[in-house]
């Protein structure tokens, strides 16, 4: 119904469900996912344009959609835009980050002992590398004696961080086993021309911008032509000329949050493979090692691609224009229809999907479980 306003759009979206009415999914895809995507994209090439950058790195796994997305328009409207896929994670980038590191502070600020979603000694080891046997060495040395498996309290966390922070053997081990990582990284991103001298950007959905950022620490120094900029649909933390926000950043964040899922977001931008976990040398060339994808997650991003790569051509060779702060505007509207009010078989389908918010990416389970036997614990008179 919103997409009724701008004739445009509404054809696209038309063209790029053909023959999928009866496809829930498909039809979610093409009158919210792609006109919002679309938007956003066309928007980061309109600034790289103006901005002097000639490249765009799209960062996976959420960059796979937008990239798609952003080949289509350049192959309609003509941008002299180059675009490339980088196959990165925030495990694969910080594994090998630790190789510069030396103190617990700088491991700290690596991002080692980050809160994150599944808040076990288990998993903080994991996301290191560390396996079973090693971090049985680990809990002997700090004296930790608790269920390794068990998700902490942010308190119990933060404690269980700072006996780790006095183990000198376990940051050693980590940083020796990280030197291999690390140059294998560096290989991966000069073969797909990070180290060039010309002018380039990354792009994903958000928040934080912390793959940027481990990128930066990364490559301190062997970036030709300045800082690393870097475009987000939005962020939790201030924009600024490296940081480039579409929708909000942390300064209106308020007005978006409330209607807002992150999650939901990144299940739109899922990608037809897995996790990357490191990179290798194969037949004379740095590859990524990726985790086995989930045939369901993949499944649907092929879907999901399709139909925004015929969407985002359909709309730029309609030669309908939209201002950026009409782009926002309707953005904006499309997105808290469908994540604040989904209609029945809308949150069905999209409640299936597929999720986790870990780095490690230990567990998948669905965005949203059917809650109708729990609901009734957070009712307001109920908890009286």
């Amino acid at each position: 119904r919103l997409l009724g306003k701008y004739p445009g759009l509404a054809d696209a979206a038309v063209t790029a469900a053909d023959g999928k009415e009866d496809d829930t999914m498909a039809q979610v895809t093409a009158s919210v996912t792609a006109p919002v995507l679309f938007c956003y994209v066309k928007s980061v090439l309109e600034s790289a344009a103006d901005s002097g950058i000639k490249k765009l790195y799209f960062l996976a796994r959420d960059g796979y959609i937008m990239k798609a997305a952003a080949d289509a328009i350049i192959e309609a409207s003509g941008y002299d835009i180059k675009t490339s896929y980088l196959y990165v994670s925030r495990y694969a980038l910080r594994n090998a980050l630790y190789y510069k590191c030396s103190t617990a502070e700088d491991f700290e600020k690596a991002g080692f002992f980050g809160h994150c979603a599944v808040q076990s000694a288990e998993n903080t080891l994991k996301r290191a590398g560390i396996d079973k046997e090693e971090r049985k060495e680990v809990y002997k040395r700090i004296g930790f004696d608790g269920d390794e498996s068990k998700i902490m309290s942010d308190g119990e966390f933060d404690r269980f961080c700072e006996l780790l922070k006095d183990d000198k053997t376990l940051f050693d081990a980590i940083r020796e086993r990280s030197a291999e990582k690390y140059e294998a990284l560096i290989a991966y991103l000069r073969q797909n021309g990070f180290f060039d001298n010309q002018r380039f950007a990354v792009v994903d959905s958000g928040w934080l911008g912390s793959v940027q950022k481990t990128l930066t620490q990364l490559t301190d120094g062997m970036i030709k032509r300045g800082g690393i900029v870097g475009y987000y649909f939005g962020l939790y933390r201030k924009k600024d000329d490296n940081y480039r926000s579409f929708l909000f950043d942390i300064s209106d964040a308020h007005r978006y949050v409330p209607t807002f899922c992150n999650n939901l977001f990144e299940c739109f931008c899922s990608a037809p493979h897995g996790m990357t976990i490191g990179y290798e040398e194969k037949g004379g060339e740095a590859v990524p090692v990726l985790k086995q994808e989930n045939k369901t997650v993949s499944d649907m991003a092929d879907k999901q691609t399709d139909i925004v790569r015929r969407f985002s051509y359909a709309a730029c060779k309609d030669g309908y224009r939209l201002s950026v702060k009409s782009a926002r505007k309707l953005c904006a509207k499309l997105l808290k229809a469908l994540m604040y009010k989904p209609d029945y078989d809308e949150a069905k389908a999209l409640g299936a999907f597929p999720f986790c918010d870990d780095a490690t990416e230990t567990e998948l389970t669905c965005l949203a479980e059917d809650c109708k036997n729990s609901i009734g614990n957070i009712l307001f008179f109920n908890r009286l």
